[in-house]
């Protein structure tokens, strides 16, 4: 298993840092959960945008706190680091941070007036957002526990849905409706894509060696 970086328990640096992601992570499920609620559910965006914003700046502040400490602890370990187990980590968070930029862009199309809570296809909609805020969860829960079986149940499960928001944004790029509903659907179904995406590659620390962590980030048909 790739994360043996953080098992056994014994080096407490290593312990912040995992918690730290871990936050990062949940941090990230409540700016989506604000940022799709002022997009589907009728939220002033203007009304959670600050704790949008807060929320965005805390990921991006525990980023760079990972990046310190993993470079202070590979100073101190000297000869004795571990450089793979240290650019894993380094890959992880740069995913968790970027999850965070695609939450702040679905609040950015609610605060430049788009409101699609009344929209005929809201049960659609309604149930991306439950999916993908599971995923959020899910991810957490499973990368703080090292659920490996799950971690692979989960990966199946967003590979599936990364093609089927492909598949809305062609139908999108086809679409007879006005340009206002099209370009926003598109965009959306783009956003949850990259979130799902950098989900993925988080989870595959898990499961995957370090040259393969990206692997998911490639269309199906496009992978080696």
């Amino acid at each position: 298993m790739v994360m043996e970086f953080f098992k056994g328990g014994s080096d407490k640096t290593l312990e912040e840092i995992e918690s730290l992601i871990v936050q990062m992570i949940q941090d990230n499920r409540h700016t989506f959960d604000l940022a799709i609620n002022a997009l589907l559910g009728g939220t002033d965006a203007a009304v959670v945008g600050t704790e949008v914003k807060e929320s965005d700046k805390r990921v991006n502040r525990a980023e760079r706190e990972v990046r310190r400490r993993l470079i202070v602890h590979a100073a101190i370990a000297g000869e004795r680091v571990d450089l793979t187990r240290v650019l894993i980590s380094m890959s992880v968070i740069k995913d968790a941070e970027r999850v965070g930029d695609q939450c702040k862009n679905i609040w950015d199309l609610a605060d430049e007036g788009i409101d699609l809570s009344s929209a005929d296809d809201l049960p659609w909609l309604l149930g991306l957002r439950e999916q993908t805020s599971r995923f959020l969860s899910e991810s957490s829960r499973i990368y703080q526990e090292r659920d490996i079986e799950a971690a692979h149940q989960l990966i199946a499960e967003m590979d599936d849905a990364q093609g089927r928001f492909d598949e809305c944004v062609a139908e999108q790029l086809k679409s007879t409706a006005a340009a206002s509903e099209a370009v926003s659907r598109a965009l959306l179904c783009r956003y949850l894509k990259r979130i799902t995406g950098h989900l993925m590659n988080v989870i595959t620390a898990l499961v995957m060696p370090l040259e393969r962590l990206d692997y998911y980030d490639e269309k199906k048909a496009d992978r080696e």
